[in-house]
């Protein structure tokens, strides 16, 4: 059983619409989501790869370092 909107959109009984653009629940003035655009940003807030790889890598290691010491603390707390 298919029915029809005022927009003319077909949608069977499931929800599913015929066209991408068109939403089911026939709220058409609700903005549909687009994916972020890197090139958008000011120049001061874009990075290289290379740099959020160097940026990864230095907080990994931090984390490493810490997750070491909180351990080796432990480890005497549980010693005494």
């Amino acid at each position: 059983m298919s029915t029809v909107n005022k927009d003319s959109i077909q949608a069977d009984k499931a929800g599913v619409v015929d066209t991408i653009n068109k939403r089911v629940s026939g709220k058409i003035w609700k903005i549909q989501k687009k994916a972020a655009v890197r090139t958008q940003q000011p120049k001061q807030l874009r990075r290289t790869w290379d740099e959020r790889t160097k940026e990864r890598e230095r907080n990994n290691a931090m984390k490493a370092l810490e997750k070491q010491l909180k351990q080796e603390k432990q480890d005497e707390i549980d010693v005494i």
